[in-house]
């Protein structure tokens, strides 16, 4: 059985080799803020809470908690979500 280091370094290479965005291989979600009022989340696995001053999405990898005011999901497909509102903050778990 492979261990975690030798995995990752094969997806590393792999990455390389192909050209890939890393947040492809890696399972990672890939945001785009725009300033304070926006932010387009591509590669979620779905919503954990939301709320006007808390979204909180499953990035699969990583837990994206957004804290803001007057926050809305605009728009939301299988892969991707559109937020906006007032951004505060974002945060990783």
């Amino acid at each position: 059985m492979r261990s975690d280091k030798t995995r990752k370094s094969v997806m590393d290479r792999a990455i390389e080799t192909f050209d890939l965005p890393g947040e492809v291989m890696s399972g990672m979600p890939k945001l785009t803020v725009t300033g304070d009022r926006r932010l387009h989340i591509e590669s979620h696995r779905g919503l954990l809470e939301y709320d006007p001053g808390l979204i909180i999405v499953n990035g699969g990898a990583v837990i994206v908690t957004v804290r803001g005011a007057g926050m809305d999901v605009c728009a939301m497909s299988s892969e991707e979500i559109l937020i906006t509102g007032r951004i505060h903050g974002i945060d990783f778990d």
